[in-house]
C-alpha cells in the first residue's frame, strides 16, 4: 500500500475586520505579516495531486494546520485543494492552528470542512469530530488510528493536549483490533517533550507509554514542528517516527511517500527544489 503523508499547510488569508480581530488571531496575523509572508508558498501544492495520480498513491494522510488563523477563506481554500485529489481517498486530522480561537474550537469549524469518509469496516463508533480518535482499516494487515488532540489555547500558548478521556479511547480502540493486525497512529504533535512548553503535548508521556507497551503500533505519524524527521525508535521499543515537515515552507518543504509491505515499510523524502523531488530512501524492517 502507498501513503502520501503531508502536513502543515497553513494557508492564509489577511482579515483586518476589527470584529475579527478580538481574539488570538490578531497575533497570529501580525506573526505572519512580519516573519512568516515570504516564508510560506501555496503554489507549492499545484504539483501534488497530479502526481499523487502518477505515483499511484492509495491513501493521503493529511497532518493538519490547513489554516493559519482558522478563518473562514483560509478553510475554504485548502478544502479546493483536498477536492483536488479526486478519487484519492484521504484522512484528515486538525492541527492547532485550525483551532486557532476559542469560537473556531467550540463551533468545529474544521468538521465542517473535512469530514472523513467513515471506514469500511469499523470497530467502534469513535469518530474525531465527537471523541477525538478515529479508526481506519487501510488494507488486509494495517490500520490508521487518528488522534485529534488540537483545542483552543491562549494567546502565548499553542499545546495541544492528550486526555485522560481520549487515553481511555483509545486503549480501547487498541483492544478491539486484531492481535494479528498492525497500526499507524495520525497526531499532528510528536508525544516527545523537545520542544518549548508553550508548543507541546500536554500528556505526551502517556501516549508515549501507550505507543511503548503495543509492539503492533509500527509508525507514529505527525506534523506541528515544520522539522521532516524518520527516527526508527524500534531498538528502544518505540515505534517508527515520522515527522512530514511542511509542505508549503519554502526554504524546508518536505513531504514523506510510504511503501508499506508486511514486514516493513520503505520512506521516500519528497522535497521542494524547483520541484518536487526524492532526497532521501530508506528501508526500515519491523523489529517488535
Amino acid at each position: 500500500m502507498r501513503i502520501a503523508q503531508i502536513s502543515d499547510f497553513h494557508f492564509t488569508r489577511l482579515n483586518w475586520n476589527p470584529l475579527r480581530l478580538f481574539s488570538k488571531r490578531l497575533l497570529g496575523q501580525l506573526n505572519w505579516v512580519f516573519s512568516r509572508d515570504h516564508a510560506f508558498k501555496e503554489d507549492l501544492l499545484d504539483p501534488l495531486p497530479s502526481l499523487f495520480q502518477e505515483l499511484q498513491v492509495d491513501q493521503v494522510l493529511l497532518g493538519g494546520d490547513f489554516t493559519s488563523t482558522a478563518l473562514k477563506k483560509e478553510f475554504e481554500l485548502a478544502a479546493q485543494f483536498v477536492k483536488k485529489l479526486g478519487k484519492t481517498p484521504w484522512i484528515a486530522i486538525s492541527g492547532n492552528h485550525d483551532v486557532y480561537t476559542y469560537r473556531s474550537s467550540f463551533r468545529k469549524d474544521f468538521y465542517r470542512y473535512f469530514p472523513n469518509l467513515p471506514s469500511q469496516e469499523t470497530i467502534n463508533s469513535f469518530t474525531l469530530s465527537e471523541h477525538q480518535i478515529e479508526a481506519h482499516r487501510l488494507n488486509e494487515q494495517y490500520w490508521l488510528i487518528a488522534l485529534d488532540v488540537c483545542r483552543a489555547t491562549n494567546l502565548y500558548s499553542s499545546r495541544g493536549l492528550f486526555s485522560q478521556k481520549l487515553q481511555e479511547r483509545m486503549q480501547e480502540t487498541l483492544s478491539l483490533i486484531p492481535a494479528n493486525h498492525s497500526i499507524l497512529v495520525l497526531c499532528h504533535y510528536p508525544f516527545f517533550q523537545n520542544d518549548a512548553h508553550r508548543r507541546n503535548l500536554k500528556g505526551g508521556e502517556n501516549l508515549q507509554t501507550i505507543l511503548k507497551l503495543d509492539p503492533r503500533i509500527k509508525a507514529f505519524l505527525h506534523g506541528h514542528t515544520h522539522r521532516h524527521t524518520i527516527a526508527d525508535l524500534q531498538p528502544s521499543n518505540l515505534p517508527l517516527i515520522l515527522g512530514s515537515g511542511s509542505c508549503t515552507e519554502l526554504d524546508r518543504a518536505h513531504w514523506n511517500l510510504i511503501d508499506l509491505a508486511s514486514q516493513g515499510c520503505q520512506v521516500s523524502t519528497y522535497h521542494w527544489n524547483q520541484g518536487w523531488k526524492i532526497s532521501h530512501t530508506q528501508e526500515i524492517k519491523w523489529t517488535r
